[in-house]
C-alpha cells in the first residue's frame, strides 16, 4: 500500500513541529478539518459544563493543540497566522497564540473550560509500545493537564487507541 500524500512516513511524524508547519505552508489559508468531533458533535457533549460557567456566549474557551477545525487551535506558526486572518473581521475578540502547551502564558482564571481535542494524541506517537509509552511523553502530557487545569475545567478527548489516559492525568 502507497504513502498517501500529506500525512506523515509515520505517527510519530504527528508530534512534530515541523510536520504540522509544512501541512498548513501546503494547505490553503481557507482550508479546514476536523479530526474527529466536529464542533456539532463535540458542542452538545460541552452544554452541561459550559451550562454549569453560567456565562452563556461569554464563555471564555481555551483550544489547546494544532489544527485548523472549525473550533481552532494553536502550535503551527504558519496556522496561527492564517487563523488570525482568517477570523479578523468576524470573531475580533478571539485570539490566536502560539505557545508551549507545557508552559502556557496566560493568567488563571482567564478562562472556563480548556479543550484538548485530539492533543495529546499527537504528544503520545513516540515509537514503541502504544501501552506503554516512553516516561518522558507520560511526563508532557501530565504537564499539559497540570497547567490546563490551572485556567478552567479541563475536557479532553481523544481518538487513538494504546496508553490508558489515566497514566497521563
Amino acid at each position: 500500500m502507497g504513502r498517501i500524500e500529506g500525512l506523515p512516513e509515520n505517527n510519530t511524524g504527528y508530534g512534530t513541529k515541523e510536520y504540522w508547519e509544512q501541512r498548513y505552508a501546503s494547505e490553503g489559508q481557507d482550508s479546514s478539518f476536523d479530526w474527529f468531533l466536529q464542533p456539532e458533535y463535540l458542542l452538545p457533549l460541552l452544554e452541561p459544563y459550559l451550562h454549569e460557567c453560567g456565562k452563556g456566549k461569554d464563555v471564555r474557551v481555551l483550544m489547546l493543540g494544532c489544527g485548523n477545525s472549525l473550533l481552532g487551535e494553536f502550535y503551527s506558526a504558519t496556522l496561527i497566522e492564517q487563523m488570525r486572518a482568517r477570523h479578523a473581521e468576524r470573531r475580533p475578540d478571539m485570539r490566536w497564540e502560539e505557545m508551549d502547551i507545557r508552559d502556557l502564558k496566560f493568567n488563571e482564571g482567564d478562562f472556563d473550560i480548556v479543550l484538548d481535542k485530539g492533543t495529546m494524541d499527537a504528544m503520545l506517537t513516540s515509537k514503541g509500545d502504544v501501552w506503554n509509552p516512553p516516561e518522558e511523553d507520560v511526563q508532557n502530557c501530565r504537564k499539559e493537564v497540570e497547567e490546563a487545569v490551572r485556567y478552567g475545567l479541563y475536557a479532553h478527548s481523544a481518538l487513538s487507541q494504546g496508553v490508558d489516559r489515566k497514566t497521563c492525568l
